[in-house]
C-alpha cells in the first residue's frame, strides 16, 4: 500500500510539473507572438511616417512649381529626387502593410505626381490652395485607411 501511495504520488507530481511545463510554453509563445506583432507595427508605423514626409516633400516641389512658378533645373533635378522618394516609400507600404494600404498610398502618391506634372485641377487663384485641394483626398482616404489598419 505504501507502495502504491510512492507512485502515485510520483505520477501526480510528473503530471503536475509536465503540465505547468506545457501551460508555460504557452503563454511563451503568446508573449512572444505579441512581441514580434508589436515590432511589426512599429515598422509599418515607421514606413507610413516616411512615406508622409515625401509626399509632403512632393506637395512642397509641387506648390513651387504651380504658386511661385519655379522650373528651371535645380527644382526639376529636385522633383524628380523627390517624386522617387516618394514611389520607394510607397514600394516599403506595398511590402509591408495590407492591400486596401498600398492602394491608397499608390492613388495619394499618383494624385502627387500628376499635380507635380500638370498642375491643379482648378487653375485658378491662389495656386497653392488648389495644389493642396488636389491633391487632400487622396491624401484623406490615405490617413483613414491607416488609421483603420492600425487600430
Amino acid at each position: 500500500m505504501p507502495f502504491f501511495g510512492v507512485v502515485l504520488g510520483g505520477l501526480v507530481s510528473t503530471s503536475t510539473q509536465y503540465f505547468l511545463g506545457r501551460a508555460s510554453e504557452r503563454v511563451e509563445v503568446r508573449r512572444s507572438a505579441r512581441e514580434r506583432a508589436e515590432a511589426r507595427r512599429n515598422e509599418r508605423v515607421t514606413h507610413l511616417v516616411a512615406f508622409l514626409v515625401a509626399v509632403q516633400e512632393a506637395e512642397r516641389i509641387a506648390v513651387e512649381r504651380h504658386h511661385h512658378g519655379q522650373t528651371d533645373e535645380q527644382w526639376q533635378a529636385r522633383a524628380k529626387q523627390s517624386v522617387d522618394r516618394m514611389w520607394v516609400t510607397q514600394k516599403t507600404i506595398h511590402m509591408l502593410c495590407a492591400p486596401e494600404v498600398n492602394g491608397a498610398a499608390r492613388d495619394l502618391a499618383y494624385a502627387v505626381q500628376n499635380v507635380i506634372r500638370k498642375g491643379p485641377e482648378d487653375p485658378g487663384e491662389p495656386r497653392d490652395e488648389k495644389v493642396w485641394a488636389s491633391i487632400r483626398p487622396s491624401r484623406r482616404t490615405f490617413l483613414d485607411v491607416v488609421r483603420d489598419h492600425l487600430r
